[in-house]
């Protein structure tokens, strides 16, 4: 659950904690700094065989923050005078996925807080959903960018972040493949929980509220929000 470090000179609009505008910087000194800043956090639901599954990515293992762990299906800055809702450009850039906006459904914004390298990474994240049931290898995810696409059973991924089983069986593709493969995912599989300021500090719930607007969204439910 990253807002990712592909171009530290990248203009980023500076806020306050409740996201009133304060100017702009680059992304070096946003994170150097630790000011406020916004972005789009995504996640894809696919119905597999009557059973709702979240789709994640496989931060790849060159990445500077997280390599290697499993993340949300698309996450991302919004650039200067981007909207939260243009964040779905993340979707086509890290899976190949173009979808249009009115396909998102916003759930509201959390603000977090993660350690990184070089500084401190201080987001108002705008967290949404949105159905995509294309099978898992008609993904096209940036190799630079994802290792591989992963299918999460959402009911069996609350269980595991729960910390009610150990490990879940999953679904595979790797990057640049068309081959489906089995693999055990287990908590530390995922990228940390982050710090969610005004939750006592206790770094605990992000995964779970995801997953659990995952259930709703796919049984139907409207309204949905965090």
């Amino acid at each position: 659950m990253s807002g990712d470090e592909i171009v530290d000179d990248e203009i980023l609009d500076v806020v306050d904690e409740w996201g009133r505008p304060l100017g702009a910087a680059d992304r070096r000194t946003v994170h150097a700094e630790g000011l406020w800043h916004r972005v789009a956090h995504i996640l894809l639901i696919a119905d597999r065989d009557g059973v709702p599954t979240a789709v994640l990515q496989e931060r790849a293992l060159h990445k500077a923050t997280f390599p290697g762990l499993l993340d949300l299906s698309a996450t991302g800055h919004l650039a200067a005078g981007e909207t939260p809702m243009e964040g779905i450009r993340e979707l086509r850039e890290e899976l190949g996925v173009d979808l249009a906006t009115d396909a998102l459904v916003p759930l509201g914004i959390r603000r977090i807080v993660d350690e990184i390298p070089g500084g401190v990474n201080r987001e108002l994240v705008h967290l949404f959903l949105a159905r995509d049931d294309r099978p898992l290898e008609e993904y096209d995810p940036d190799l630079s960018e994802v290792s591989a696409v992963v299918d999460l059973p959402v009911a069996a991924g609350i269980d595991l972040v729960a910390r009610r089983r150990a490990a879940v069986d999953c679904r595979v593709c790797p990057a640049g493949s068309e081959e489906v493969e089995e693999r055990r995912v287990v908590a530390g599989d995922l990228v940390p929980e982050p710090l969610l300021v005004g939750d006592g500090g206790n770094g605990s719930g992000y995964w779970t509220v995801a997953l659990v607007m995952a259930q709703r969204f796919a049984s139907g439910e409207k309204g949905l929000a965090i």
